[in-house]
């Protein structure tokens, strides 16, 4: 007994050297066991929208001549009833409303998506992972914006091995697209992994025209994408890392000599989620700083996770905390939307979307 007590004390040793050690030699990682203080400091003005369970993400829609939010909207808790779809928000008086899809009967589970105008049309992109009999489906569907109906585009349903677990996306103009793989694959221990800094992710690129490739590897949780069309730049949310990174794209490649980072500047943004522009050139993010809570937020809606909100310049990648919260406001926040000076703000579980008034921006 007393060699056994002693062996379980060694290896106890061991992995809190060894933990120690890693944090401070590893140039990423986030601890799992230290959370700070993100209460709210001021008085907001607030209202919460109710939308579908899980609304990952946001984009803005203006298909119709005026401004209009959509939102993807996926139950990820286990064990509940799986419920999906997108939502639209009119940005004037805030009511929700759910869009109907075409064919009713196609199966989606949307996490990141983006718009874009193709030859005068508006399509929604969709990441959608799709779960039978215990293997997993990750594709992107293409619907056309009709009014209140997303029309799928059948020729428009596009998967392939590199875009292994796909999180955010990016569409431009042709039809191409890059993605971001924050995990490898759907294993269970892929998501810890990846918070105590061990760099898996990747950035995939879909030319539109049927060929992909893998432009970035060994990034740590990549969520968020988002391309500068007019600057060529690629911006990226390496969560596990603690930064949003820059690079320049040439002839739709990343010059990867051109890397910049928000970590230049002193402020970490740790498990950034997804990222937009706003109309003054400013992007967002927001962030899920306690790893360990959001997990347990994961399981039970009543379990707080606190969140940040990011504005960075982006050129000088100067980052600045706007908002945050410890979760009774919004717990697990993933996606942040500008629109004047409101923001509206996103969650992986539960069933709304946050507007924040009187923010400083």
């Amino acid at each position: 007994m007393k060699k056994i007590l002693l062996s379980l004390l060694a290896f106890v040793l061991l992995l809190v050297i060894g933990s120690f050690l890693y944090f401070q030699l590893s140039d990423c990682g986030i601890s799992p066991y230290g959370c700070g203080d993100f209460s709210t400091k001021k008085e907001y003005t607030t209202q919460k929208i109710m939308v579908g369970s899980g609304p990952e993400d946001m984009a803005t829609d203006t298909s119709l001549g005026f401004k209009r939010i959509i939102v993807s909207c996926s139950e990820r808790r286990k064990n509940v009833e799986k419920t999906s779809g997108f939502y639209g928000i009119n940005p004037t008086n805030n009511k929700p409303f759910k869009f109907s899809i075409e064919p009713a009967n196609f199966e989606i589970y949307p996490h990141g998506i983006d718009i874009v105008t193709i030859d005068s049309i508006p399509y929604l992109y969709a990441i959608s992972h799709n779960l039978k009999e215990g293997n997993w489906r990750h594709f992107v569907a293409r619907f056309k914006i009709k009014e209140n109906v997303l029309v799928l585009d059948k020729e428009q349903i596009l998967e392939n091995t590199l875009m292994s677990v796909p999180n955010d996306l990016d569409v431009l103009e042709d039809g191409s697209f890059y993605a971001s793989n924050y995990v490898p694959n759907m294993g269970p221990n892929e998501s810890a992994k990846a918070i105590i800094g061990i760099k898996t992710g990747s950035i995939v690129h879909y030319d539109g025209k049927g060929n992909w490739k893998i432009v970035l590897e060994d990034l740590c949780y990549p969520n968020g994408v988002y391309v500068d069309k007019n600057r060529k730049n690629l911006f990226i949310a390496n969560g596990g890392c603690q930064e949003v990174i820059r690079y320049e794209i040439e002839d739709n490649n990343l010059n990867l000599g051109t890397k910049a980072t928000t970590k230049k500047n002193g402020v970490k943004i740790p498990i950034g989620d997804n990222l937009l522009f706003d109309n003054q050139g400013m992007l967002w993010t927001v962030a899920h700083p306690c790893p360990l809570k959001f997990l347990n937020h994961a399981k039970d809606s009543k379990n707080k996770s606190p969140m940040a909100v990011f504005g960075i310049d982006p050129n000088t990648l100067k980052a600045g905390n706007f908002f945050q919260n410890n979760g009774d406001l919004i717990s697990a926040a993933s996606t942040v939307l500008r629109l004047d000076n409101r923001l509206y703000v996103s969650q992986v579980f539960d069933p709304f979307v946050l507007v924040i008034e009187g923010v400083e921006l």
